[in-house]
């Protein structure tokens, strides 16, 4: 078996399959968020387009007590637990 790459055509390869893992590492740790004691915190631009509803709707319903945040610093955040357990209670199941 040979182990050295001999072509310029596969060095290319090589580097070009370096580069595609080098985009998806990257692309990998920005979509991972810190957790603590087990919980996620998602900002409320990224809550709003997982829900497909605007900001502004969220800022009603955290001025309406519908929703908990937290504010740091001017930064809105939620817990995803928190936003998943919220949809359950909500659920309603369709008529039969």
């Amino acid at each position: 078996m040979r182990t050295e790459l001999q072509t310029k055509e596969e060095r290319k390869a090589l580097f070009g399959l370096i580069d595609v893992i080098k985009e998806n590492t990257q692309t990998l740790a920005n979509m991972s968020r810190p957790m603590f004691n087990g919980v996620r915190y998602i900002t409320d631009t990224e809550l709003a387009k997982r829900l497909c509803i605007e900001k502004r709707t969220l800022a009603n319903y955290r001025a309406k007590g519908y929703i908990g945040f937290y504010s740091v610093g001017g930064k809105i955040l939620y817990a995803e637990n928190e936003i998943e357990d919220l949809m359950r209670e909500n659920y309603i199941p369709p008529l039969k």
